[in-house]
């Protein structure tokens, strides 16, 4: 194991808490993470990982039709890239390289989100505010590590119509069971795909059924859960596979106590499309979505269409689109 460590997060609890899981590690001290994390890298990265400070603490709006749109919303992050390999994931053109990056200083992430809640509170606004932590990176994947969850979880405890949620193709839920409490504002929502389309195009990601036995177990446990179903992925017979995929679902989850279901298809900007198409240019869907008025590109709206009434007639009108 590789680990680049920044000099200014060596100190940190949560990076000695990472160092010390591992007997036989390689630690190299680096100025700052983009050093590495800015470099096209030619060796391989399933082994290395980067812990670093976040000097610049980021906290984003979320555009426009995505997620909940009855709230104030914002991304955060504290890792960057994911442990599993998603033939379609927008992070293929978005970074230099692989690395793994843990942002570490968990307390100063805290204290930005903090004041973002009261800032808005100030304002008089009384509505919910949900924050969306997992768009780059799989944080339940890289829970065992990282132990955001048993950071973040509590602290979000403390605020009234506040919400985390954390996406995930990951099963490993013990760590949020070892917890010992129910969260009211955290929600684990699962992205969920037929297996044959996890089997082509989400490399290293949990089966299928392993994720619906996480969601069941959750679900016993009164833990939120959420639906993802995204990227929908028009492969040749999409709507009879989605529908096996939906009636054997429905056969297996509670979906009446799901906390919410978003559906999404490939969506991308112009740029992340261009990038992605020059890594995976035998991903041959990429070359069948259209540039919209709103300068994104994604599959055709006749797709999306056909989508919307299939997963209606078995989920009925509780889900939302993201990105319409």
């Amino acid at each position: 194991m590789l680990i680049y460590l920044e000099q200014q997060a060596k100190d940190s609890p949560v990076a000695k808490a990472i160092l010390s899981r591992f007997s036989d590690v390689n630690v190299v001290e680096i100025q700052h993470y983009k050093n590495v994390f800015d470099k096209k890298i030619g060796y391989p990265t399933e082994k290395c990982l980067i812990l670093a400070k976040s000097d610049r603490l980021k906290l984003f709006p979320v555009p426009e039709n995505y997620g909940y749109s009855d709230a104030k919303a914002f991304f955060f992050v504290t890792q960057l890239n994911c442990v599993f390999d998603c033939a379609y994931c927008y992070l293929k053109g978005a970074f230099k390289n692989d690395f793994p990056v843990i942002f570490v200083n968990y307390p100063d992430i805290q204290e930005e989100l903090r004041n973002k809640i009261l800032e808005l509170r100030d304002a008089w606004y009384s509505g919910k505010i949900v924050f969306y932590a997992s768009n780059y990176s799989d944080l339940v994947g890289m829970e065992t590590l990282s132990w955001f969850h048993q950071s973040f979880v509590p602290f979000f405890e403390q605020f009234e119509h506040v919400l985390m949620e954390t996406r995930t193709k990951s099963w490993n839920i013990q760590s949020l069971l070892d917890l010992g409490i129910v969260p009211s504002n955290t929600e684990i929502a699962f992205s969920l795909n037929p297996q044959d389309i996890i089997d082509q195009y989400e490399h290293w990601s949990s089966p299928l059924q392993m994720r619906i036995a996480a969601i069941k177990t959750l679900q016993a446990k009164w833990w939120k859960v959420g639906l993802r179903f995204l990227p929908l992925l028009p492969v040749p017979g999409y709507l009879e596979i989605y529908e096996q995929f939906l009636r054997e679902l429905c056969q297996e989850i509670d979906i009446k106590n799901v906390n919410s279901i978003f559906l999404a298809t490939l969506i991308y900007n112009k740029q992340d499309w261009q990038a992605i198409q020059k890594k995976e240019s035998d991903f041959e869907l990429l070359k069948h979505l259209e540039i919209g008025d709103d300068g994104l590109v994604r599959v055709s709206a006749v797709i999306r269409k056909e989508f919307d009434q299939l997963f209606k007639k078995y989920l009925g009108e509780q889900i939302r689109w993201d990105y319409i």
